[in-house]
């Protein structure tokens, strides 16, 4: 899958970030062992095994992980936080969640969540120039430095 500004039918044609599936690399929108052991389950207990329409019908992998609509940009103009992921035109407010994924990556997206986090994260200068290392050396608060680990 790749993502290219563009329109589409899910953007109503309106211009936006639009989602391509890549020729070689596609997201299977079924996974054949899950769908049998789902309708072995739902025969086991009389049960209905449901999927959505989007896999179904369209063959589009689906999932409950809602992101977008916080998109990166290089300004305000062109999206809404800059490639620190801080708000554009409000310095010190980070977005740092699953809004500021462009699309689903067809997985779960908790680890790709946090690799963005950390490398938001890693963007913040620190107070009063501690290094990461000296943060790490406080027992306390208040306390002077003190190395905790040799």
């Amino acid at each position: 899958m790749h993502m290219k500004l563009g329109r589409s039918l899910y953007t109503l044609f309106r211009r936006g970030l639009v989602s391509e599936p890549h020729p070689e690399h596609t997201i299977p929108p079924r996974i054949d062992i899950g769908h049998d052991i789902t309708w072995k389950i739902a025969k086991r207990i009389s049960g209905v095994p449901y999927g959505s329409l989007g896999e179904n019908i369209l063959n589009m992998p689906t999932t409950a992980h809602i992101m977008g609509g916080c998109p990166f940009g290089l300004d305000g103009d062109e999206g809404v936080i800059g490639l620190d992921c801080q708000v554009h035109n409000y310095p010190g407010l980070y977005v740092v969640d699953g809004s500021i994924m462009p699309a689903n990556p067809g997985v779960n997206p908790s680890l790709t969540i946090t690799a963005m986090a950390e490398y938001a994260m890693s963007l913040i200068p620190l107070k009063n120039g501690i290094s990461p290392e000296q943060l790490l050396m406080f027992e306390e608060p208040g306390e002077e430095l003190i190395p905790v680990v040799e």
